[in-house]
């Protein structure tokens, strides 16, 4: 069997930082932009500019959902791999 390491503060690491780059993108939503046609001096160009930005929302609602679910994955495969050690070391320790 391969000889297996985990770095645990890596995972963690990871973790954050998706979580930091799901913040930033949740931030940049163009949700804020005027599309009534009106603002744009164009009725087709101010129904494209309305499709494009509930067709973006949508997809970053979607983006940001996985990957919070990726940072919780790695968050939790860190907090299993830390238990699993804890509980290897603490047998050896008694001898078990």
């Amino acid at each position: 069997m391969p000889d297996v390491r985990v770095v645990m503060q890596a995972l963690l690491d990871a973790a954050h930082g998706v979580e930091a780059v799901m913040d930033e993108l949740a931030a940049h939503d163009v949700g804020d932009l005027g599309t009534t046609p009106a603002v744009f001096g164009h009725d087709m160009l101010g129904v494209v500019t309305a499709d494009f930005c509930a067709r973006w929302s949508h997809g970053l609602a979607n983006l940001t959902d996985d990957g919070n679910a990726l940072a919780r994955g790695l968050d939790e495969a860190a907090r299993a791999y830390a238990s699993a050690e804890d509980l290897a070391a603490e047998r050896f320790r008694w001898g078990r």
